[in-house]
């Protein structure tokens, strides 16, 4: 594992990243740790909003503590309110409907009244979830 304390995140390849979420498939601790790390800071890398993406389909099926589910929770509720993610974003809500459907609903609610069009998008979207 190629421990996120030793790299900046920004810095990370697309295949640091896919080996750093591979690491989530056998629930290795480090990686999830890292992973968590990776979701919750702000890059634009290459290939790091799909890497983020990947990583948010692969957390739904790790176990993961109160602290690391609110921190994910928080943040995506945020990235969502604040309009500031990238590609694949419907992945990270995903992971925020499983963490806490009734927050994540009640985020995307507040974010219908958006002005800005890309966060009603994905609002709507939530909305529209069975």
């Amino acid at each position: 594992m190629i421990g996120l304390k030793q790299a900046a995140h920004a810095m990370l390849t697309k295949q640091e990243l896919h080996t750093l979420a591979d690491g989530l498939l056998v629930q290795d601790r480090t990686a999830i740790d890292d992973c968590i790390a990776f979701v919750l800071a702000e890059t634009r890398g290459l290939w790091h909003g799909r890497a983020r993406a990947m990583m948010c389909r692969r957390l739904k099926h790790c176990a993961l503590g109160r602290t690391h589910s609110t921190q994910l929770l928080r943040c995506i509720l945020q990235r969502l309110q604040t309009g500031t993610f990238s590609e694949q974003f419907k992945d990270q809500l995903r992971l925020a409907m499983h963490l806490n459907a009734k927050q994540t609903l009640a985020a995307g609610e507040e974010a219908q009244a958006s002005s800005r069009p890309h966060v009603r998008r994905y609002a709507l979207w939530l909305a529209s979830l069975p």
